[in-house]
């Protein structure tokens, strides 16, 4: 059912990206958009269902992804937390759910926010550009994965 959506997804949002880095930046925006999607939607059940299987299928893409050679620990780390997301939010049914919400909005910002500044070498309150060094973002990208 999800399946669909997030081969629409790829295909839209990830289709012109060549940088594996930049992808996963993606995918963190668009789970987090339909966090919040789903946050403005708690008294819509049809549409919090909705929001809530795409952002589920999207932390779901971003744990498939981790490389558990190059990432060690903190791909172990991370695929714990995805999880975790993952299995909280899919016990959301309701505005009783809204904490689970916020926490997950909260700590898929601050994975992004550390993707941006670790991987993408993006600093606070600036914008990340996709005409970074190549070379320095592909060995952040292998010392992070």
């Amino acid at each position: 059912m999800y399946g669909a959506a997030l081969s629409a997804y790829k295909k839209t949002s990830l289709a012109n990206v060549n940088d594996q880095a930049q992808a996963v930046k993606l995918l963190f925006d668009g789970a987090l958009k339909e966090l919040h999607l789903a946050k403005d939607s708690l008294d819509a059940p049809l549409d919090l269902g909705h929001h809530i299987g795409k952002a589920i299928a999207i932390v779901g893409e971003l744990q498939a992804g981790l490389n558990f050679e190059k990432g060690g620990e903190a791909a172990e780390f991370l695929y714990s937390l995805y999880a975790a997301i993952i299995r909280e939010l899919s016990k959301v049914s309701g505005p009783e759910d809204k904490n689970i919400l916020h926490l997950s909005i909260r700590y898929l910002t601050e994975l992004k926010k550390i993707w941006e500044e670790q991987v993408l070498g993006v600093q606070a309150g600036e914008k990340p550009s996709l005409a970074k060094e190549k070379g320095k973002v592909l060995a952040n990208i292998e010392a992070h994965i």
